[in-house]
Parts: C-alpha cells; sequence; structure tokens
C-alpha cells in the first residue's frame, strides 16, 4: 500500500512512468479505497490549480519577523552600540572639549605665576633681590605699597613720585608675594602690571609677584 501511494504521489507530480500508472490503474479496479483516494487528490490539485494566486500584502514580511524570537545582541555589539551611539558621541565631544578648556586655563595660570612683574635683581643667590615696582597715577597725591612682606601696613613703603610716576625699590627674599597699591591712604589697587591676581577675601582681588634669584 505504501508503495502504491508513493505511486500516488509521483503521478500528481507528473513524474511517474507509465509501467507504474498502469500498476495504479490495476489496483484502482481491485481497491475502491486507493480509486476514493486518488480520485479526492486529484480533486483537490485541480482546485489548486484553478484557484486565483494573490500576493502577500507587503507587511506580512514585517509582521512575520516581528513574531521571531530575537537574538540576543553579543557583547561585541553592544560595546559598539554604545561606543557609537550618538548621544555618547556628544556626551565624549563635550567632555573632551571641557578637558581641553582647562587645561588650557590651568596652562595659563602656571604660565602667568612664574612670570614675575617688572623688577631687576641685583644680588647674589640665596640673598635678597631688589624688586622695582611702579604705578602711574597723575591725580595721586601719596602712593604706598602694601603686601605680605610688610604686614599689609600702608606706612611702611612709601613709593616716590615723578610726573604722575610713582617706583619704589624692595628688597624681597625669593618667593611668592601678594601686595596692592595704597593710593591717598584708602584706595587699594591691585597693580595693573602684575602678572597674576589672587582674591583678597573681601570681594576685591591683590597682585601676586613671584621673585627669583
Amino acid at each position: 500500500m505504501d508503495n502504491e501511494r508513493d505511486i500516488l504521489h509521483k503521478i500528481l507530480d507528473g513524474d511517474a512512468g507509465e509501467d507504474e500508472k498502469t500498476i495504479i490503474s490495476r489496483s484502482m479496479e481491485t481497491d475502491p479505497g486507493l480509486r476514493e483516494e486518488f480520485t479526492g487528490l486529484m480533486h483537490t490539485v485541480r482546485m489548486l490549480e484553478k484557484s486565483e494566486r494573490r500576493e502577500a500584502p507587503v507587511f506580512f514580511t514585517a509582521e512575520v519577523m516581528k513574531k521571531l524570537p530575537k537574538r540576543s545582541p553579543s557583547v561585541l555589539s553592544r560595546l559598539r552600540e554604545f561606543m557609537f551611539n550618538s548621544r555618547v558621541l556628544r556626551w565624549n565631544m563635550a567632555s573632551a572639549l571641557a578637558m581641553a578648556a582647562i587645561l588650557v586655563i590651568s596652562l595659563v595660570s602656571v604660565s602667568r605665576l612664574h612670570r614675575a612683574p617688572d623688577m631687576t635683581v641685583a644680588s647674589a643667590p640665596g640673598e635678597a633681590a631688589t624688586v622695582r615696582l611702579t604705578y602711574y597715577s597723575p591725580q595721586a597725591r601719596r602712593v604706598a605699597v602694601a603686601g605680605d612682606f610688610n604686614k599689609w601696613k600702608t606706612d611702611a613703603h612709601e613709593m616716590k613720585g615723578a610726573d604722575g610716576m610713582w617706583s619704589i625699590d624692595l628688597k624681597l627674599k625669593p618667593g611668592v608675594y601678594s601686595y596692592s597699591f595704597v593710593v591717598d591712604g584708602k584706595s587699594w589697587v591691585p597693580d595693573p602690571g602684575a602678572e597674576a591676581y589672587e582674591d583678597d577675601g573681601f570681594g576685591s582681588r591683590n597682585a601676586v609677584m613671584r621673585v627669583n634669584i
């Protein structure tokens, strides 16, 4: 029986030879069940051949893919997505720019701290250096310099004036000093020619100078 069904399928597929067709023809004469089965299969085939072939909707493939189980992305895929995600790239670029700005500001600050104001050094190593400070103020009647080298006394180091230019020579040991000019005993003015400044803690600022030998 199984052999006869195989021949039936070959006949339906158009692959059966004449000998096989003869065998089936004789078998159907003695086996009504086989004839009924063959007749039913042939009827089905004709219906399929005559039926209209419809194309699948355009969304059919997308719907099928949505219902398929999703594959878990590999570690390499997740890492690549994280590294090249646009939001991460924006964050990385912003961080890089911020770090570059901080580095530039730090370098400028260090450079300014290492640059001394106008001074004349005339001393042997290990001794005090002579530092000249100048300040131009034609309206001033008296100018002094106060700093941490004289305990911020306003009368300890008065400057000499000539044609509106005030100057003084200070003997200072190597180090970093904060100072300001005191004009007419009441106005505190940070040196406009200083290379660096710092907050004085009272909403203003002091000049900073570095004395080297």
